[in-house]
């Protein structure tokens, strides 16, 4: 885990500086600007390395000396044979040196000289001939030594290149050396061929990793490793909102460093800096942060989390047709970011700053936009809800009239709905007696959350979202872990019997699994319920007294259903009446107030429900449940609570009764009873 800094130079301008070697490892330098500033290395650290660089080379002088004599020593009348065996496997590894890696070429090489090694085991050796073995341990030699070779001049001309800056001196430097050396060793008549084609091999293989192309990045990586250890180091620095713009950053140690909203705007030599596990080690994001050019270009999936695309100078970033589906944005400056026609499907926007950027045209498909997403002065004519696919063309254009545009402000406060909500996202296997279930205990067991439904969306074919609101600052990560975990467990643990038992037993579950199961069935030409039609809910999921659901099962049967909403276990009609009339028994009888009176209101009210034929068991059991609850209210002197109990009472009734024909009794007896009751309770009704 990285330390946090340890001395602060916050805000501090370092502008048009010359800083060589300077070490700012763990220092907070946040909102400090480095305009043009040039870092390097110091002149010793340069010298330093071109002496090591001169003797390297004449090191791989010797060990191609050396390789060269092992493979052409064989080149004789008598093992000809043998000579042009090592000849060619040394070809074949220094061709996969250049199509691979030195070290793949080596083995591949030495692979090849294998079936002498094995003749020479199973055939016996000839007298006046050499054994197999010889050739096969001489070739292996010349191609172990001619591959160091390879690789030390290509590692001495990229280190030289990068800490001279001259291509020409790094050549020379380190070509002329090995070159002599060789000479000097061996016959260079003998070996010319062999000298030719290795100094052409590592320079091909320095110049492909000067360019950063894949095949030899590591080449570059571990030189700048090299020379970083003298050079300017922010390692675990704290650079946020910090502005590069024009700097030189060569030689710069930028690991661990917290790079949130640093401008890296017109710098230089980025490629050349350090830069293990940041977003900036991945070229295409370089790129994109030192031009603030990403039209028609691809980011799908990548990390851009903090990156700083706003320059104080320019309109903003241009990411005209860009694609950023999947991408990390997370606090990411986009201010003045021309995003015309960008794709910023499932796009993480938690954080981002987009103040004053261009949208029209793009597609905002479930993207992550949060109520710390900044949105002010957006400018948008028009945005698609969706990406085209060849099964489904429509893009679902907002606003739908192609002839409409947004008004100024009007975009953001058309996005608002949207933002900062807790998705259900539920895409296959749709159980809507499980959902409402674990929708129930999720509401129950964090009332502080204010979970309040806003709609049910179709997604794709058989996809569906549900759609809630939650208090300031609520986890929805863990929110939404703890939903899907139940929802598993009851998919998993209930059987379907106990799942319609539960959806019976209780109005609220049974209510929202029929507008599921309605929605699902409706056809893909309905894409959303907004809360309003599900009358259970009206705006907020409406919980009671829920200990959670507890199944104990014994020899494959279901022995018991405990802690059903309601109570700790299982309630039957007869026993929720004789706890009614225990809790009415506990009022007092008269009032001796203009108050109507309450214990004649609920006991009439209770023997209306328990008498009515219109009523199935779980509906009576659910609204004697709510009878108890207004007889506490009666007891309770907490306005709150007071106000709580009959508040969820009352829906409840609401949402039961509506079920049934107007003309039914019990309606028209609520309707008269429940209004005296509140009075009573000193409610409005």
């Amino acid at each position: 885990m990285p330390k946090p800094p340890s001395e602060s130079l916050a805000e501090t301008c370092f502008d048009l500086a010359v800083l060589q070697g300077i070490a700012l490892t763990r220092v907070n330098l946040e909102k400090s600007t480095f305009h043009k500033v040039n870092f390097g290395i110091k002149v010793r650290w340069q010298v330093s390395l071109f002496l090591a660089t001169v003797v390297l080379a004449s090191l791989a002088g010797c060990f191609l000396g050396a390789g060269s004599l092992l493979a052409t020593g064989l080149l004789t009348t008598s093992s000809l044979p043998y000579g042009v065996s090592v000849l060619l496997s040394l070809c074949i590894t220094l061709f996969s040196s250049i199509r691979k890696n030195f070290v793949l070429g080596t083995i591949i090489g030495i692979g090849a000289l294998l079936p002498l090694l094995l003749l020479s085991i199973t055939l016996p050796s000839q007298t006046g001939r050499l054994d197999m073995s010889v050739p096969f341990f001489l070739g292996s030699g010349a191609i172990v030594l001619v591959s160091i070779s390879i690789e030390i001049a290509t590692l001495s001309v990229i280190l030289l290149r990068v800490s001279l800056n001259s291509l020409v001196i790094a050549t020379v430097s380190t070509f002329l050396p090995m070159l002599a050396v060789t000479i000097i060793s061996v016959p260079i008549a003998k070996v010319m061929p062999i000298v030719i084609v290795t100094i052409a091999i590592s320079w091909h293989l320095s110049r492909k990793a000067l360019t950063c192309s894949p095949g030899g990045l590591w080449r570059l990586q571990a030189v700048i490793a090299i020379v970083t250890r003298r050079g300017n180091s922010f390692k675990g620095a704290n650079l946020t909102d910090v502005d590069f713009t024009g700097a030189t950053l060569k030689f710069c140690d930028l690991r661990e460093a917290n790079l949130t909203r640093t401008r890296f705007y017109q710098v230089k030599a980025l490629d050349y800096a350090r830069l293990d596990n940041t977003y900036l080690a991945n070229s295409h994001i370089r790129q994109l942060v030192v031009t603030l050019n990403g039209q028609s270009q691809n980011f799908d999936g990548l990390n851009l989390e903090g990156v700083n695309l706003q320059d104080a100078n320019l309109p903003g970033a241009n990411l005209q047709d860009a694609s950023f589906i999947g991408t990390n944005l997370n606090n990411a400056n986009l201010r003045n970011a021309d995003l015309s026609r960008a794709i910023l499907k499932q796009a993480q926007l938690d954080g981002t700053d987009m103040t004053g950027a261009i949208l029209t045209g793009a597609c905002i498909e479930d993207w992550g936009i949060t109520g710390n997403t900044k949105l002010e002065d957006v400018q948008c004519d028009y945005v698609f809800m969706r990406l085209e696919t060849k099964d489904n063309p429509n893009r679902l254009r907002k606003p739908d009239n192609w002839g409409e545009t947004f008004a100024e402000g009007e975009f953001a406060d058309f996005i608002k709905p949207y933002v900062d909500t807790l998705d259900l996202y539920h895409s296959q296997d749709i159980d809507p007696r499980a959902i409402s279930i674990a929708l129930k205990n999720l509401s129950t067991n964090h009332p502080e959350q204010q979970l309040r439904f806003v709609a049910l969306e179709r997604r794709g074919n058989n996809g569906l979202n549900l759609r809630f609101t939650t208090a300031p600052g609520a986890d929805k990560s863990e929110l939404s872990h703890e939903y899907f975990t139940d929802y598993a467990r009851i998919k998993k643990e209930f059987p379907i019997a106990v799942q319609l038992q539960l959806a019976e037993r209780d109005a609220e579950i049974r209510t929202l699994k029929d507008t599921i199961e309605q929605f699902i069935e409706t056809g893909t030409h309905q894409s959303k319920i907004q809360a309003e039609t599900i009358q259970i809910i009206k705006g907020e999921l409406f919980v009671t007294q829920n200990k959670g659901i507890n199944i104990r099962s014994g020899g494959g049967n279901i022995g018991d259903i405990s802690g059903l909403v309601g109570g700790d276990g299982v309630v039957n009609l007869g026993t929720i009446s004789g706890n009614v009339t225990n809790t009415l028994n506990q009022l007092p009888d008269s009032s001796e107030t203009d108050e109507p009176n309450i214990k004649e209101l609920l006991t009439q009210l209770q023997q209306l429900i328990e008498n009515d034929s219109d009523l199935s068991e779980p509906d009576k059991t659910d609204l004697l449940e709510q009878v108890q609850a207004l007889a506490e209210a009666k007891q309770t002197e907490e306005p709150a609570k007071k106000e709580g109990l009959t508040r969820k009472a009352r829906k409840m009734f609401e949402a039961t009764l509506s079920s049934l024909p107007q003309t039914a009794s019990i309606v028209e007896a609520c309707s008269k009873l429940l209004p005296m009751i509140l009075k009573g309770l000193g409610l409005p009704a």
